[in-house]
């Protein structure tokens, strides 16, 4: 080594030097007296093939020659006194949403775009090239060599032929330069060069953890090297060991490492290579199915947050583990694992996911009929309904057919099998109890789960309870059933269930004048919600509309404004149109208050012309408030024809959502055009059929406040009491009926 380095710097020669016995020793010597006494900087490459000598060699240099600083490159550490480490990660890479100026500024773009104009003179990153450079960039992890690589085959690739083609990245990119080192010039020779410098045990965790997408920890990596030579004991330092070879990287979490998706692709074809990929693969995913079924349980009781951050952190192996179960088509294994998922998915609004993998584990020939499966059928089918708003109205029959029948079966067991069968069989009793005429009922599951041992069964079925009387108006009931819930998730330290009904009093608060107790509310349930992790855009913006509300009935103009941009920005980039939608509708009522009708006209119009047909929830929902917004803009601008109009089209979508508070908004906006053209007794009794069909007074309502007090100017105390008590007293459907804008008239008493 020493010769070598003597050769290298130019430091051999002179006579006296060629004179002396050649060995190590004699050579350090040299070396000593050529570096001692004058300050050096010697740099030295590549040291891991090496590693060994290079720290002998640099170990024995330093403390003789203080002026001395060595700058090694090295796939991992020398491990001598006095070095410091600086890791070297991949090039920075552009971010999904980042455009062109952003791309541009990250490293890996750069040198991608510098290394591809050599070869293609006048290539630059645009709005046309941006999508395949960033999925190029990416998939390369950032590694420099592979991104020269990549550049070089644009000489005879087009850059999409050359984006598509990453998916077999090795067979690609196998042209380098003609002069560069042979470990250089393909990416498998590259990645093969630190492969073989690994041991034994090393190659075997590194091969058997390349299948992991989601990294790897101590214990995952255990669990995959079962049955091999490698000591369980010793799998922590081997990991450790792979980092100081550059093989994995730290994550961000503490006790994870990745490793980079090329590294993975050819440890993957290692172990296929050697006919042992479909073994690991399924080691892989019994570990994974058993840790998702460990951590399921624990999701429902105090041991929820960490469950939370277990299932979140090996999120993306569990559903590699799901879709191995899929493709071997174990049907009871992908169904049973499916349904593992099914809460982590009902607390974190992931149903997109639940539809989606649902539907493939249900696809699995083989699986016969059970509880099992037609729980998992249903709460597919709830998913997907709630996932494509836009389907056909012929499809979304069928499905809710679907739905019924199951929940007929459903209903029918005497016991339901594990904690996902409340999640099937709640929601389903609710809607088949929908199909009945006249009030609705709390189904008899309700009251037999609520009534039951399983505290956190009970809270569940109390708040799903507790929705479906607010849905009826029936708010007595709904007061008793939040506060029960809220009291059994307190009890088993449920933080997912008390995040959920939190919101609900909040409301109550806010209809009863307790706007601090309604906030108090609101801010509890979003410090609990921050513990679950990610929680879905959607779920982020009806958070952002509730508290909007709140902030609306406080007077807080600014505020309001301020979370409207917030809930704005998240509904764009939930790219879910009736999210948006909604955004729209409260932006715009909220806009005709404050005169800004540019604004207001700005978003109905835009509203008005994106909401497609047929979409039941939110569709209905945003139908109605658009509605209603522009029914006030008609009367700010003086057009009460027009007014009467767009009330009737909200009146007629409230309807179809069968949510007699929604049905409420629209009474109250009946009332206001009554007032408006002075009828005022109408106003009055059509403020208490609002109330009747909320199922309660509401006392920070802008708008009831202003109707009242002018129906009290106009009418009297009295008289105005009178009236408001003639519709409140209306049993839920007259009600209904009388707040219909197709029955006012001149008359000052309603038919």
């Amino acid at each position: 080594m020493g010769a070598a380095l003597l050769a290298a710097t130019g430091l051999r020669g002179g006579a006296i030097f060629e004179a002396r016995p050649r060995g190590e020793s004699n050579e350090l010597h040299v070396l000593v007296d050529r570096l001692r006494g004058r300050g050096s900087l010697l740099l030295l490459d590549n040291c891991e093939h090496l590693i060994d000598a290079v720290a002998h060699l640099v170990a024995a240099l330093l403390p003789r020659c203080p002026g001395l600083s060595v700058l090694a490159t090295s796939r991992e550490p020398l491990a001598v006194d006095g070095e410091a480490l600086v890791p070297l990660g991949p090039l920075t890479l552009p971010g999904p949403d980042d455009d062109v100026e952003q791309a541009r500024r990250t490293e890996a773009v750069r040198l991608f775009t510098e290394r591809a104009a050599a070869v293609r003179p006048g290539f630059e990153v645009d709005e046309a090239t941006l999508p395949d450079v960033r999925q190029v960039v990416r998939a390369l992890d950032g590694m420099p060599l592979a991104l020269e690589l990549a550049a070089a085959r644009l000489r005879t690739l087009s850059l999409p032929e050359l984006a598509d083609g990453l998916s077999d990245r090795f067979r690609l990119l196998t042209t380098g330069s003609r002069t560069a080192l042979p470990r250089h010039r393909t990416l498998r020779a590259v990645i093969a060069w630190s492969w073989d410098l690994l041991g034994e045990h090393e190659r075997t965790v590194a091969e058997r953890v390349s299948i992991l997408p989601g990294g790897v920890t101590a214990a995952s990596a255990t669990a995959l090297c079962a049955g091999t030579a490698v000591p369980a004991a010793d799998v922590p330092e081997l990991l450790a060991g792979l980092v100081d070879r550059s093989l994995l990287q730290l994550a961000p979490a503490p006790g994870r490492y990745r490793m980079l998706e090329t590294l993975r692709e050819y440890g993957t074809d290692r172990l296929a290579g050697a006919d042992t990929l479909g073994t690991v693969r399924d080691v892989a995913a019994d570990h994974f199915t058993a840790l998702m079924a460990r951590h399921d349980t624990q999701l429902r009781g105090p041991g929820q947050p960490v469950a939370l951050r277990v299932i979140s952190a090996e999120y993306d192996n569990t559903l590699a583990a799901l879709r191995r179960r899929c493709d071997t088509g174990d049907a009871p294994g992908a169904l049973a694992h499916a349904l593992d998922l099914t809460w982590y998915w009902q607390m974190l609004g992931r149903t997109s996911e639940a539809a989606h993998w649902l539907g493939e584990a249900l696809a699995v020939p083989g699986g016969g009929p059970t509880p099992e499966r037609e729980c998992a059928h249903a709460i597919y089918l709830l998913n997907r309904g709630a996932t494509r708003p836009g389907t056909a109205a012929v499809e979304a029959a069928d499905d809710r057919a679907g739905i019924l029948e199951l929940a007929d079966r459903l209903i029918a067991y005497p016991e339901l099998p594990g904690p996902y069968g409340a999640l099937a069989a709640l929601p389903l009793a609710f809607l088949q109890a929908e199909r009945t005429q006249g009030e609705k009922t709390t189904p008899a599951i309700t009251e037999r789960l609520a009534d039951g041992d399983d505290v956190w069964l009970a809270g569940l079925a109390r708040m799903f309870g507790a929705q479906f009387a607010e849905h009826a108006g029936e708010l007595d009931r709904t007061r008793a059933d939040v506060e029960a819930a809220l009291a059994c998730f307190r009890q088993v330290g449920g933080r997912w269930g008390q995040a959920e009904a939190l919101p609900m009093r909040a409301r109550l608060r806010q209809y009863d004048g307790d706007l601090d107790g309604a906030l108090a509310d609101l801010r509890e349930a979003r410090s609990l919600a921050a513990g679950f992790g990610s929680l879905s855009l959607a779920d982020e913006v009806f958070g952002d509309l509730r508290w909007i509300d709140l902030h609306m009935r406080s007077g807080d103009t600014d505020l309001v404004i301020g979370m409207m941009d917030s809930a704005r920005e998240r509904a764009l980039r939930s790219q879910s149109p009736e999210i948006l939608l909604l955004v729209d509708a409260w932006e715009a009522g909220f806009r005709v208050g404050l005169g800004d009708l540019d604004r207001a006209r700005e978003l109905l119009d835009t509203a008005e012309r994106d909401l497609p047909d047929g979409i039941p929830f939110p569709g209905d929902h945003a139908r109605t408030l658009i509605g209603t917004a522009r029914a006030s803009f008609r009367l700010r601008t003086g057009d009460q024809p027009g007014a009467r109009k767009a009330l009737a089209m909200a009146y007629t979508a409230a309807l179809r959502t069968r949510d007699l508070p929604i049905l409420a908004v629209v009474a109250v906006h009946t009332a206001v055009l009554a007032d408006a053209q002075a009828l005022h007794h109408q106003a009055a009794v059509r403020l208490g059929a609002a109330s009747r069909l909320r199922g309660t007074h509401d006392h920070t309502d802008p708008q009831v406040r202003d109707l009242t007090r002018n129906g009290r100017d106009a009418l009297g105390a009295e008289s105005f009491a009178a009236a408001y008590e003639e519709g409140w007293g209306l049993d839920r459907a007259t009600a209904a009926t009388e707040v219909d804008p197709a029955r006012m008239s001149g008359d000052q008493r309603m038919h």
